[in-house]
């Protein structure tokens, strides 16, 4: 039966108003009273409908409850249909709440405390509706609960806000959670240029945060999916899945397999416990001895390149993969890919380091055996020439003299060669002082004037009044301008003209070399300066070389802090080379050639250890001419033989010798009590800069490398056979 709400005070009842008109509702007698009894029930009646608040009660003696209307519109039921027992609400609990419910209600019972509770409500449609309901129990003298009564509302309002706030918070967590993991993985992956570390790394961000498991498959070189990585926190686990996914393999054409994924090249989310993966027998093995659940798999692809193949799978831990998962794992694949990449890109610049480094230490050694080997026979045609010369300087004079060009020729070649080879690897060191550029310019023309003999006209001068002081290298700064004479030579006919100006003005000092030959083309203009660059040569190579002399000049002119410049008009328009050099006060004059050799020291004994017989012989025989008692050998043996019955003085060792080289033979010479007192020098076709400081570090007094002008070679061998001044 429905009964209305239980009589309550008026709710306005104490107030001063109601104060005042007391009196005359008293004078006004019994009727009065039930009309404003009836008012303020109205008035408890609305309030409660207004706030969807219902009224129950229930007799306990009798288990029977009544309740308001508002109670049945709360469950979706026609007034009166309720049985009116405590076993008739329990059904209209939802079962998961209903536990909750009952146990407040007997708690409230036995314990006297107030009954609270919270229950979802599934309406006809479906729907849920959340209902909130409190009351108080009331007591007879004995103690023993008699009544209940108590007020229900809806809630579900405030269950929702409070169900969506959870959940703000939960995906504002799990938003960090992927931001932290996110920042982790950026760290970490930026980390190690190692693919293995990369790998590592991947799959410790992934697991356990994420999933139970992570493997990864790369591509090698030929294209194939290698198995590279099966990751869990369970190292030995971890050794068992990768060992099983070595020996089987999942068909192509599977769902799921990682080689599918590699073909349609787009990820794949499912379960391996259900549906076709259980079909392949591969995907079946392994989900059987891992227990393997969901997997989400993914193609890694960085630069527009595929790298490989991501799968993340749950296992033990039951897991699903989520939306919000998988949209992490893609963000962590993409990185992952980015970083494999990377790692591979730093592999192969490291393998290409190592083979220019391998390439260039190969470059060094051809360089240097092929300066050895040209230099050698270069030195026996230098010291025949010599010895025509001091023997009968008029018989063959021209002869000696085209011999004498080819060869110079030759040798400049070969110190090109080297040249570049020490000056792209900044080996080169100047040797700075203050320099007068006209005496520069006076030794460079000197130097080259064998190019201009015969019917060439001589260099055009015209130098500045003023002095032209640089710091740098004088034989350093001879070699370009004799690269750039030599260089007008080649191209210019014998009837056309080189010419050489210096001038002075703001604070730096310009050589000009000006030729009338065949010029630069614009294309070639640009790319003059380079190695290995040279212009259209006619079949017969006459203006040939290596395309090595200008790429010198510019190496060796920037590196005294100036700059070189060509400049043509054309074909048959001539060209320009200019080059700028900063000026500096001019300081006490030097010379930068060697002074004359006065004497020798006649008597003196030399040993010539050397397996080129035409050298050790024609060397041998200049020596004799000019004072000295020379013997020859052709290799270590030998010359440690002739020690027995010969002392000598100074001993000239090449260093390419057949059976020991010349550094073991010095070593050997200087233990040797019958030479330790000998000097000794490297007379040698290897005529690098290491070169020469091996030489020095084993034992040599100097290092001359041939072909060796015989002045240079007589200067050496008289300086240390001087009287020591001591």
């Amino acid at each position: 039966m429905t009964v209305s709400p239980p009589p309550s005070p008026p709710t306005g009842a104490g107030t001063p108003e109601n104060q005042q008109r007391q009196p005359a509702r008293a004078a006004q007698g019994p009727a009065s009273a039930e009309d404003a009894l009836r008012q303020s029930e109205e008035r408890l009646r609305m309030a409660l409908a207004a706030g969807r608040v219902g009224i129950w009660d229930w007799a306990i003696p009798g288990n029977q409850v009544t309740w308001s209307d508002e109670i049945y519109a709360l469950h979706d039921m026609e007034p009166g249909s309720f049985g009116g027992r405590v076993e008739d609400f329990g059904p209209l609990i939802h079962p998961d709440d209903a536990p909750a419910v009952m146990a407040a209600l007997d708690r409230a019972l036995k314990l006297g405390e107030p009954y609270a509770a919270e229950y979802r409500f599934r309406r006809a449609d479906g729907s849920v509706r959340w209902i909130a309901t409190q009351g108080y129990v009331t007591r007879n003298e004995q103690g023993e609960p008699v009544r209940m009564m108590g007020a229900a509302s809806d809630v579900t309002e405030r269950v929702e806000l409070l169900a969506a706030e959870r959940r703000a918070r939960l995906a504002a967590e799990a938003a960090r959670h992927r931001l932290e993991l996110l920042a982790r993985a950026g760290t970490v992956l930026s980390g190690s240029l190692d693919p293995q570390d990369t790998l590592r790394a991947i799959a410790r961000t992934l697991v356990p945060d994420i999933a139970d498991w992570c493997r990864i498959d790369l591509l090698d070189e030929e294209g194939v999916l290698r198995r590279r990585l099966a990751f869990h926190t369970d190292p030995e686990l971890a050794q068992q899945a990768l060992e099983m996914a070595l020996r089987v393999r999942a068909a192509p054409t599977t769902t799921g397999s990682m080689a599918w994924v590699l073909d349609n090249g787009m990820p794949v989310h499912g379960r391996f416990d259900a549906g076709e993966a259980m079909a392949d027998p591969a995907l079946r093995t392994f989900t059987q001895a891992f227990g393997m659940g969901a997997y989400f798999i993914m193609p890694l692809t960085a630069r527009g390149r595929t790298v490989g193949v991501m799968a993340v799978i749950q296992a033990e831990s039951g897991r699903d993969l989520g939306e919000d998962d998988r949209a992490l794992i893609q963000e962590l694949g993409q990185r992952a890919a980015l970083a494999l990449d990377n790692a591979r890109l730093y592999a192969e610049a490291e393998a290409a380091r190592r083979q220019a480094e391998t390439a260039n230490r190969t470059k060094d050694e051809f360089l240097a055996i092929l300066g050895h080997e040209l230099r050698n026979p270069l030195a026996p045609i230098v010291s025949a020439l010599e010895l025509m010369q001091r023997v009968e300087p008029q018989v063959h004079a021209n002869e000696r003299r085209v011999i004498g060009r080819q060869v110079m020729h030759m040798s400049r070649l070969i110190d090109d060669l080297l040249d570049i080879s020490r000056i792209t690897q900044g080996k080169i060191e100047l040797r700075r002082e203050a320099v007068d550029l006209k005496a520069v310019i006076a030794n460079a023309i000197e130097l080259t004037q064998p190019v201009f003999e015969g019917h060439r006209q001589p260099v055009q001068l015209r130098l500045a009044p003023q002095p032209a002081t640089v710091m740098g290298d004088p034989v350093r700064l001879a070699q370009v301008l004799c690269n750039l004479l030599i260089n007008a030579a080649k191209f210019t006919p014998a009837d056309g003209l080189v010419s050489l100006q210096l001038e002075v003005r703001d604070g730096m000092a310009e050589i000009g070399v000006q030729d009338s030959g065949h010029g630069i083309c614009a294309d070639l203009l640009p790319r003059v300066f380079d190695q290995f660059v040279q212009g259209r040569q006619a079949m017969d190579r006459r203006s040939g070389g290596l395309g090595l002399g200008l790429a010198i000049v510019r190496s060796l002119v920037e590196m005294h802090g100036g700059d070189v410049t060509a400049a043509s008009e054309g074909q048959d328009r001539g060209s320009r080379f200019s080059v700028r050099l900063p000026l500096v006060e001019a300081g006490p004059a030097q010379s930068s050639r060697p002074a004359p050799l006065e004497q020798h020291a006649p008597g003196s004994r030399v040993l010539l250890v050397d397996d080129n017989a035409d050298a050790a012989d024609s060397l041998a025989e200049l020596l004799r001419m000019v004072g000295y008692e020379v013997r020859t050998a052709g290799h270590a043996d030998e010359a440690l033989a002739l020690l027995d019955d010969f002392s000598p003085a100074l001993g000239l060792l090449d260093i390419g010798l057949p059976d020991i080289d010349g550094y073991q033979l010095a070593a050997r010479l200087r233990a040797d009590p019958r030479s330790q007192a000998m000097r000794l020098v490297a007379l040698t076709g290897y005529g690098r800069d290491n070169d020469r400081a091996k030489a020095l570090a084993a034992s040599f007094d100097e290092h001359l490398v041939k072909p060796v002008a015989i002045e240079r070679l007589l200067q050496v061998v008289d300086a240390l056979l001087a009287p020591n001044p001591d």
